[in-house]
């Protein structure tokens, strides 16, 4: 960081942040809450609380439990659930984490915290800083492998995409063991200051949707095309920065707004 002393400001108002929050802290979360809130305000945007959750959802418990479990849902049962878009990787299928015929029964029980690749542990503190009970992930939510019930589930993505309070894209983790809730890299800026006068910044430009999600590693997966278009609100979280997407348009974590 460069101090410049005795530059006059051209404008009164500095818009943005010259530092991201670090990832996973308090202010990170409040962003995110804050654009949740505001496209509430949005009636296309904003999904019903009446929608019937997935056949099966994880209830993420409170905040602070090391455990959390696999809930199967009723026939009528309601309610809001946060949905991951995510890359499987290219890792052994012996190695994915993922619900069986063999460990579901297991999974309704509890599943520990510390057993979860990186990627599934973030989406779950996420899930649970932004104040919601249930998380949707496809390899744990659709029973995998033989006896299970992929064919039927997947008939279903459009539902349950769509009906989601909003999707976390998990477009910096490669794999399910990456993690998404990781250091950003550190933003150069320029300060200056002059006596009696307010601090203000000129910041290195890092809004890039287009380089950062469209073609990010997320959006080499199949699924991902779709996963996008049926979500009503998304928020991406990118190697450089976490942007949110709507119907309003994509806002970025530096508090810049892209029109659509």
């Amino acid at each position: 960081m460069i101090t410049i002393i005795d530059v006059e400001a051209p404008t009164p108002i500095q818009l943005g942040l010259p530092e991201l929050p670090k990832a996973g802290s308090r202010t990170h979360f409040n962003i995110i809450r804050e654009w949740l809130n505001d496209c509430d305000n949005h009636p296309a945007c904003r999904p019903s609380k009446s929608n019937r959750l997935p056949t099966r959802v994880i209830d993420v418990g409170e905040r602070d439990t090391q455990t959390i479990r696999l809930h199967e849902t009723q026939e009528d049962e309601s309610g809001m659930y946060i949905a991951l878009s995510h890359r499987w990787g290219d890792i052994p299928e012996e190695h994915f984490f993922r619900t069986l015929i063999t460990n579901i029964e297991d999974y309704k029980v509890k599943i520990n915290l510390q057993d979860l690749p990186d990627t599934f542990r973030d989406a779950v503190i996420t899930t649970r800083a932004l104040g919601f009970k249930y998380l949707w992930i496809d390899s744990i939510c659709i029973i995998q492998g033989p006896g299970g019930d992929f064919d039927k589930e997947a008939g279903r993505m459009e539902d349950i995409f769509s009906s989601a309070y909003c999707v976390i894209a998990a477009n910096r983790a490669t794999s399910q063991k990456s993690g998404f809730l990781k250091p950003r890299p550190k933003r150069k800026y320029v300060t200056f200051a002059r006596e009696n006068m307010e601090t203000f910044y000129v910041c290195h430009f890092i809004d890039n949707f287009n380089m950062d999600v469209l073609e990010g590693h997320l959006n080499k997966r199949g699924w991902v095309l779709q996963e996008r278009a049926l979500s009503r609100r998304t928020i991406y979280f990118a190697e450089s920065q976490t942007y949110w997407e709507c119907g309003e348009g994509v806002r970025c974590e530096t508090l810049n707004k892209m029109e659509k």
